[in-house]
Protein backbone atom coordinates (compact mmCIF):
# COMPACT_ATOMS: atom_id res chain seq x y z
CA UNK A 1 0.00 0.00 0.00
CA UNK A 2 1.54 3.71 -0.80
CA UNK A 3 2.53 5.64 1.79
CA UNK A 4 0.33 8.62 2.17
CA UNK A 5 1.94 11.91 1.71
CA UNK A 6 2.47 14.06 5.37
CA UNK A 7 0.65 17.45 5.73
CA UNK A 8 4.02 19.18 5.07
CA UNK A 9 4.40 17.44 1.68
CA UNK A 10 0.56 18.19 0.48
CA UNK A 11 1.30 21.69 1.30
CA UNK A 12 4.68 21.85 -0.65
CA UNK A 13 2.43 20.19 -3.56
CA UNK A 14 -0.39 22.63 -3.32
CA UNK A 15 1.58 25.63 -3.83
CA UNK A 16 3.50 24.19 -6.34
CA UNK A 17 0.00 23.77 -7.99
CA UNK A 18 -0.69 27.20 -7.19
CA UNK A 19 2.71 28.64 -9.03
CA UNK A 20 2.01 26.50 -12.07
CA UNK A 21 -1.56 28.17 -12.08
CA UNK A 22 -0.47 31.11 -11.78
CA UNK A 23 2.30 30.66 -14.49
CA UNK A 24 -0.82 29.17 -16.81
CA UNK A 25 -2.47 32.43 -16.38
CA UNK A 26 0.43 34.59 -16.49
CA UNK A 27 1.54 32.67 -20.22
CA UNK A 28 -1.99 32.65 -22.30
CA UNK A 29 -3.63 36.02 -20.51
CA UNK A 30 -1.07 38.30 -19.32
CA UNK A 31 1.35 37.98 -21.52
CA UNK A 32 -0.39 37.91 -24.75
CA UNK A 33 -1.94 41.22 -23.58
CA UNK A 34 1.34 42.62 -22.97
CA UNK A 35 3.48 41.51 -25.75
CA UNK A 36 0.38 42.31 -28.73
CA UNK A 37 -1.26 40.49 -31.25
CA UNK A 38 -1.47 40.75 -34.96
CA UNK A 39 -3.45 38.89 -37.43
CA UNK A 40 -0.60 36.85 -38.89
CA UNK A 41 2.25 36.82 -36.54
CA UNK A 42 0.27 35.73 -33.22
CA UNK A 43 -2.86 34.34 -32.34
CA UNK A 44 -5.12 34.99 -29.22
CA UNK A 45 -6.82 31.54 -29.17
CA UNK A 46 -7.24 29.30 -26.13
CA UNK A 47 -4.44 27.31 -26.95
CA UNK A 48 -3.79 23.62 -27.88
CA UNK A 49 -1.67 21.18 -26.14
CA UNK A 50 -0.99 17.26 -26.48
CA UNK A 51 -1.74 15.85 -23.20
CA UNK A 52 -0.28 12.25 -21.62
CA UNK A 53 -3.08 10.80 -21.54
CA UNK A 54 -1.43 8.64 -18.99
CA UNK A 55 -0.49 11.24 -17.04
CA UNK A 56 -2.94 10.89 -14.02
CA UNK A 57 -1.62 7.67 -13.50
CA UNK A 58 1.82 8.52 -12.76
CA UNK A 59 1.54 9.73 -9.71
CA UNK A 60 -1.89 9.70 -8.71
CA UNK A 61 -1.51 10.79 -4.77
CA UNK A 62 0.86 13.96 -6.13
CA UNK A 63 3.76 12.91 -4.31
CA UNK A 64 5.87 15.03 -6.55
CA UNK A 65 5.63 17.98 -8.66
CA UNK A 66 4.50 17.56 -11.78
CA UNK A 67 7.39 18.27 -14.98
CA UNK A 68 6.67 19.73 -18.45
CA UNK A 69 8.30 16.19 -20.12
CA UNK A 70 5.55 14.01 -18.17
CA UNK A 71 3.03 16.23 -19.25
CA UNK A 72 3.03 16.59 -23.11
CA UNK A 73 3.63 14.68 -25.89
CA UNK A 74 2.86 17.61 -28.62
CA UNK A 75 3.37 20.84 -29.41
CA UNK A 76 2.30 23.49 -27.10
CA UNK A 77 0.28 25.47 -29.50
CA UNK A 78 -0.57 29.62 -27.90
CA UNK A 79 -0.96 33.31 -29.18
CA UNK A 80 2.34 33.49 -28.09
CA UNK A 81 4.37 31.58 -31.01
CA UNK A 82 4.47 33.45 -34.59
CA UNK A 83 1.90 31.62 -36.78
CA UNK A 84 -0.11 32.23 -40.32
CA UNK A 85 -3.09 30.70 -41.05
CA UNK A 86 -6.82 30.24 -39.41
CA UNK A 87 -6.10 29.97 -35.95
CA UNK A 88 -9.02 27.43 -36.00
CA UNK A 89 -7.56 25.23 -39.03
CA UNK A 90 -7.55 21.28 -38.27
CA UNK A 91 -3.78 20.75 -39.28
CA UNK A 92 -1.07 22.36 -37.39
CA UNK A 93 2.21 22.53 -38.82
CA UNK A 94 5.13 23.28 -36.01
CA UNK A 95 8.48 23.91 -37.48
CA UNK A 96 10.93 23.94 -34.28
CA UNK A 97 13.77 25.95 -35.96
CA UNK A 98 17.36 27.62 -35.56
CA UNK A 99 18.14 31.09 -37.87
CA UNK A 100 21.67 29.45 -38.49
CA UNK A 101 20.62 26.02 -40.28
CA UNK A 102 20.21 26.42 -43.93
CA UNK A 103 17.78 23.17 -43.83
CA UNK A 104 15.63 24.80 -41.48
CA UNK A 105 15.00 27.87 -44.00
CA UNK A 106 14.10 25.45 -46.60
CA UNK A 107 12.05 23.29 -44.77
CA UNK A 108 10.31 26.89 -43.55
CA UNK A 109 9.35 27.72 -47.03
CA UNK A 110 7.96 24.09 -48.09
CA UNK A 111 5.71 24.28 -44.98
CA UNK A 112 4.67 27.49 -46.01
CA UNK A 113 4.56 26.76 -49.29
CA UNK A 114 1.82 23.83 -48.44
CA UNK A 115 -0.18 25.98 -46.31
CA UNK A 116 -0.89 28.09 -49.48
CA UNK A 117 -1.96 25.17 -51.01
CA UNK A 118 -4.53 24.50 -48.06
CA UNK A 119 -5.13 27.99 -46.47
CA UNK A 120 -8.41 27.35 -44.49
CA UNK A 121 -7.19 23.82 -43.59
CA UNK A 122 -3.33 24.40 -42.43
CA UNK A 123 -2.01 26.69 -40.03
CA UNK A 124 2.16 27.14 -39.46
CA UNK A 125 3.31 27.50 -36.40
CA UNK A 126 7.35 28.78 -35.44
CA UNK A 127 9.14 27.52 -32.82
CA UNK A 128 12.37 28.54 -31.59
CA UNK A 129 15.11 26.07 -30.53
CA UNK A 130 18.78 27.69 -30.69
CA UNK A 131 21.44 26.83 -28.58
CA UNK A 132 20.31 27.93 -25.22
CA UNK A 133 23.60 30.12 -24.50
CA UNK A 134 22.62 34.01 -25.45
CA UNK A 135 25.79 34.53 -26.54
CA UNK A 136 25.45 32.36 -29.70
CA UNK A 137 24.42 34.01 -32.85
CA UNK A 138 21.75 31.23 -33.65
CA UNK A 139 20.15 32.72 -29.85
CA UNK A 140 20.71 36.52 -30.86
CA UNK A 141 19.02 35.96 -34.30
CA UNK A 142 16.16 34.21 -32.43
CA UNK A 143 15.43 37.47 -30.17
CA UNK A 144 15.71 39.76 -33.70
CA UNK A 145 12.68 37.59 -34.74
CA UNK A 146 10.98 37.83 -32.12
CA UNK A 147 11.27 41.41 -31.80
CA UNK A 148 10.35 41.85 -34.93
CA UNK A 149 7.14 39.73 -34.28
CA UNK A 150 6.33 42.21 -31.98
CA UNK A 151 6.29 45.05 -34.68
CA UNK A 152 4.09 42.32 -36.99
CA UNK A 153 6.96 41.68 -38.89
CA UNK A 154 8.31 38.46 -37.90
CA UNK A 155 8.06 36.47 -41.10
CA UNK A 156 9.72 39.16 -43.27
CA UNK A 157 12.18 39.03 -40.92
CA UNK A 158 12.23 35.38 -40.99
CA UNK A 159 12.93 35.25 -44.24
CA UNK A 160 16.06 37.73 -44.21
CA UNK A 161 17.61 36.14 -41.25
CA UNK A 162 17.38 32.56 -43.32
CA UNK A 163 18.71 34.19 -46.24
CA UNK A 164 21.77 35.49 -44.41
CA UNK A 165 22.26 32.62 -41.59
CA UNK A 166 26.13 32.50 -41.92
CA UNK A 167 26.46 35.94 -41.63
CA UNK A 168 24.15 36.89 -38.60
CA UNK A 169 25.53 39.67 -35.88
CA UNK A 170 24.31 42.54 -34.17
CA UNK A 171 24.81 45.04 -37.47
CA UNK A 172 22.60 42.90 -39.42
CA UNK A 173 20.15 43.07 -37.01
CA UNK A 174 19.28 46.48 -37.22
CA UNK A 175 20.47 47.15 -41.10
CA UNK A 176 17.56 44.45 -41.33
CA UNK A 177 15.25 46.06 -38.97
CA UNK A 178 15.95 49.54 -40.72
CA UNK A 179 15.00 47.64 -44.50
CA UNK A 180 11.44 46.45 -42.61
CA UNK A 181 11.05 49.68 -41.60
CA UNK A 182 10.36 48.79 -37.86
CA UNK A 183 10.59 51.46 -35.14
CA UNK A 184 14.28 51.48 -34.51
CA UNK A 185 14.42 52.25 -31.02
CA UNK A 186 11.30 50.20 -29.79
CA UNK A 187 13.50 46.97 -31.94
CA UNK A 188 16.71 47.87 -30.20
CA UNK A 189 15.08 48.38 -26.65
CA UNK A 190 13.35 44.65 -27.46
CA UNK A 191 16.86 43.30 -27.93
CA UNK A 192 17.64 43.72 -24.48
CA UNK A 193 14.86 43.76 -22.14
CA UNK A 194 14.19 40.23 -21.65
CA UNK A 195 10.77 39.86 -23.00
CA UNK A 196 12.09 38.12 -26.46
CA UNK A 197 14.18 35.73 -24.96
CA UNK A 198 11.67 34.83 -22.13
CA UNK A 199 9.48 33.34 -25.14
CA UNK A 200 12.44 32.16 -26.51
CA UNK A 201 13.44 30.36 -23.06
CA UNK A 202 9.62 28.62 -23.35
CA UNK A 203 10.34 27.30 -26.59
CA UNK A 204 13.67 25.57 -25.68
CA UNK A 205 12.08 24.30 -22.80
CA UNK A 206 8.69 22.86 -24.51
CA UNK A 207 11.13 21.60 -27.45
CA UNK A 208 13.56 19.77 -24.53
CA UNK A 209 10.51 18.40 -22.59
CA UNK A 210 9.82 16.86 -26.36
CA UNK A 211 13.09 15.73 -26.46
CA UNK A 212 14.10 16.89 -29.42
CA UNK A 213 17.44 17.05 -30.43
CA UNK A 214 17.83 18.12 -33.92
CA UNK A 215 16.44 20.66 -36.20
CA UNK A 216 14.38 20.92 -38.48
CA UNK A 217 11.75 19.21 -36.57
CA UNK A 218 8.51 19.25 -38.04
CA UNK A 219 5.51 18.27 -36.32
CA UNK A 220 1.87 17.96 -38.08
CA UNK A 221 -0.47 18.40 -35.48
CA UNK A 222 0.96 15.11 -33.23
CA UNK A 223 3.10 13.99 -35.78
CA UNK A 224 6.76 14.13 -35.56
CA UNK A 225 9.34 14.44 -38.56
CA UNK A 226 12.67 14.80 -37.74
CA UNK A 227 15.70 15.97 -39.83
CA UNK A 228 15.22 17.24 -43.23
CA UNK A 229 11.47 17.25 -44.75
CA UNK A 230 10.48 17.17 -48.99
CA UNK A 231 7.40 19.84 -49.64
CA UNK A 232 5.82 16.33 -50.65
CA UNK A 233 5.78 14.73 -47.67
CA UNK A 234 4.81 17.67 -45.62
CA UNK A 235 1.38 17.62 -48.10
CA UNK A 236 1.58 14.20 -47.46
CA UNK A 237 1.82 14.30 -44.14
CA UNK A 238 -1.61 17.06 -44.15
CA UNK A 239 -3.53 15.28 -46.31
CA UNK A 240 -3.52 12.26 -44.46
CA UNK A 241 -4.32 14.55 -41.15
CA UNK A 242 -7.26 15.86 -43.11
CA UNK A 243 -8.49 12.38 -43.67
CA UNK A 244 -9.01 11.37 -39.93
Amino acid sequence: MPKKPGSFQITFISLSLISLLLFVIFLFIVYPLTFGASKNDQRTDAGSFYFNKNFNDIDPLLTAVPTLDKMITGPIITGLDPSMGASDAPVNIVVYTDFTCWYCGQTVADARAVREQFPDKVKLTHKDFPAADKQYKSYQAAVAGRCAQAQNKFWEMSNLLYQNYNNLSQVLFNSLARELKLNQPQFEQCLTNGAAAALIDDNIKEANALRINGIPTVYVNKQEIMGKVTHEELKQAVEEELKK
